[in-house]
């Protein structure tokens, strides 16, 4: 509440304008109207007493009269005051009522009514519930006392006391009329502006909604592009190192490749981590269910993370139970990569000396499913007891002298957590300040028939894919050496064109086995061209396998509703470019 008016103030208006909120003001004009509805009785009642010889009458309106009038004044000069001033209306108003009943009419009547029904509406709605039941009570008591006692009780007539003489009692039923409906009036009207005010809050709410999804999807939009920008580069400095490193390098060279590789694994993770936490935000992860070794994916995954855990002269232990050694499930290796590579690379990052054991355990096997527990544990650092919440949070590390000290941005753990959700998986935290920490999770994976070649074969020792037809659309000048390159290592001679269009072109003049086709590119990028290939009469060429070749991760049911048959995710290495294609090879070998 505002500060007090000026001591001369008579105006109403600047009462209720010193208040904010809809409610006082309306309860302001509510005390005022009631208070000069009552100095209007008391001057009547003081009139007819006067007229009519009643003295006791003459001296209970003139107090009232000299009441009121204080009131009015106090109520304009200081409306902060409304509280004590409601208390003191309201217990005017039931001496009014004791003492008619006491000392003048001695029984019931309109007048008297009128009294209570003011007094009760009064209560309530200018002191609330709990006062308003009080005083509720206390009026209405001594009109329950009477009707007990047996008294007569004359609601239409002025009984046997020194009841006011007519026409003041008539007017002063007027009056009370006039003064409830005026008081129901302003009450609900100010229920009214209160909704309206709460309509009009809710309509700018809706819009501050609309408008901060729009900015979230703006943000996604800017993070999904960034993140293919960003990987597209990162696909060649990846898939170069990967040549370079199979074409054998000097050991020294190998060291430096080596460096190389580690250094973009841990910009792809960073970049993975943020576009995972904008996915995440904005419910847009799906998980795959591709068939693959969990052993070998883990041994993969952890070779290079033990370059980095060798190069602080840690000793790195993979732990895995044999009877995992040849399970295949069903499932998503590229998140299940991610949460390693976080955890391990944590680990790591935290441990100066000791070690860091990656250890997979058989906890349950069925016919369809595989359960699998996971942990990581380093002899790092630790954790505090009173951070280990924290550490899931976004952006959060245990302290900030670890910023300073090991970098990061604080996302690894929160995205590990999330992901996990999505295999329906929690992570368990141990951790002992200066000796080490544990994390831990349980998932239960769909097994799935086995392999029929491992994965990680060397592509010498694989068949022969040289007949392929294959026709590549990428707009990237870099990607599409790299690709060349790659390919050529299979044997294989691929047309490349720079986008969409001329995609469609080259397809319309040869016949191809497969497609990989850069979702992103100018003229007609990959979704439409795709749709074009889709469309034609040919039953041959509208059904030619194409494979997303895409650097963005965020696509996946986009990909699959657009007509094409696989995805192959930059940045790409051997292995998995050889995969794709011998999946083209059998394809063929079987519609030949």
């Amino acid at each position: 509440m505002s500060g007090e008016l000026p001591f001369f103030n008579w105006s109403l208006k600047k009462a209720t304008d010193s208040q904010s909120e809809s409610f006082i003001k309306a309860r302001i004009r509510l005390i005022f109207t009631i208070l000069i509805f009552s100095l209007l009785k008391s001057l009547v009642g003081l009139a007819t007493a006067i007229a009519n010889e009643q003295w006791l009458q003459v001296k209970r309106a003139a107090i009232a009269l000299v009441l009121y009038t204080v009131l009015i004044k106090i109520l304009l000069y200081k409306p902060a005051k409304l509280r004590p001033l409601a208390h003191i209306m309201i217990l005017a108003g039931i001496l009014m009522v004791f003492s008619s009943i006491i000392f003048f009419s001695h029984d019931i009547n309109l007048v008297i009514l009128q009294f209570v029904f003011m007094i009760v509406l009064s209560g309530f709605y200018t002191l609330g519930g709990k006062w308003g039941f009080i005083y509720a009570f206390i009026s209405v008591l001594p009109v329950v006392i009477v009707v007990l006692l047996g008294d007569d009780v004359h609601i239409f007539s002025h009984g046997s006391g020194q009841k006011l003489a007519s026409p003041g009692y008539e007017i002063l039923a007027i009056l009370n009329f006039i003064s409830i409906v005026v008081a129901h009036y302003l009450f609900y009207k100010a229920f009214s502006v209160n909704i309206q005010e709460k309509e009009k809050l809710n309509l700018q709410l809706q819009q501050s909604a609309t408008e901060a999804n729009k900015l979230a999807e703006s943000r996604a939009n800017f993070l999904s592009t960034m993140s293919h920008e960003l990987r597209t580069p990162l696909n060649s400095v990846l898939g170069i190192t990967e040549l370079l490193m199979r074409d054998n390098p000097e050991k020294r060279q190998q060291e430096n490749l080596k460096i190389l590789q580690l250094s973009t694994a841990d910009l792809l993770s960073l970049i993975n981590n943020v576009l995972d936490f904008n996915k995440t935000e904005s419910d847009k992860v799906v998980l795959e269910a591709v068939p693959f070794q969990l052993a070998e994916l883990i041994e993969n995954k952890c070779t290079v993370l033990q370059i980095k855990a060798q190069d602080k002269q840690l000793r790195f232990i993979l732990d895995i139970d044999e009877r995992l050694r040849d399970t295949v499930v069903a499932s998503d290796p590229t998140r299940l990569s991610q949460i390693i590579y976080n955890l391990v690379s944590n680990a790591v990052k935290f441990t100066e000396q000791g070690s860091i054991t990656v250890k997979l355990a058989l906890k349950e096997k069925t016919e369809k499913n595989v359960q699998v527990l996971f942990s990581v544990t380093d002899t790092g650092i630790g954790i505090h007891p009173d951070r280990q919440e924290s550490v899931f949070e976004m952006f959060t590390q245990a302290e900030s002298h670890i910023t300073r000290k090991y970098g990061g941005t604080g996302l690894g753990l929160a995205i590990v957590k999330q992901l996990l959700s999505l295999f329906d998986s929690s992570i368990e935290l141990n951790s002992t300040p200066g000796k080490g920490t544990s994390f831990s999770f349980l998932i239960n994976f769909a097994t799935a028939p086995s392999l029929a070649k491992p994965a990680t074969a060397a592509p010498q020792e694989r068949a022969d894919l040289s007949h392929l037809r294959i026709l590549v659309a990428e707009d990237n000048d870099v990607n599409r050496l790299l690709i060349k390159k790659q390919m050529d290592m299979l044997q294989l001679q691929p047309a490349i064109v720079e986008n969409g269009a001329l995609a469609f072109d080259a397809l319309m003049a040869h016949d191809y086995d497969a497609i990989f086709m850069d979702l992103h590119m100018p003229v007609s990028d990959g979704y439409q061209t795709t749709k074009q290939i889709r469309a034609l009469a040919d039953a041959a060429k509208a059904g030619v396998h194409i494979v997303a070749f895409t650097a963005s991760v965020t696509e996946q049911e986009k990909i699959f509703e657009n007509g094409f048959d696989d995805f192959l995710y930059k940045p790409v290495n051997m292995n998995d470019l050889y995969d794709k294609l011998e999946k083209i090879a059998q394809r063929h070998n079987t519609m030949v």
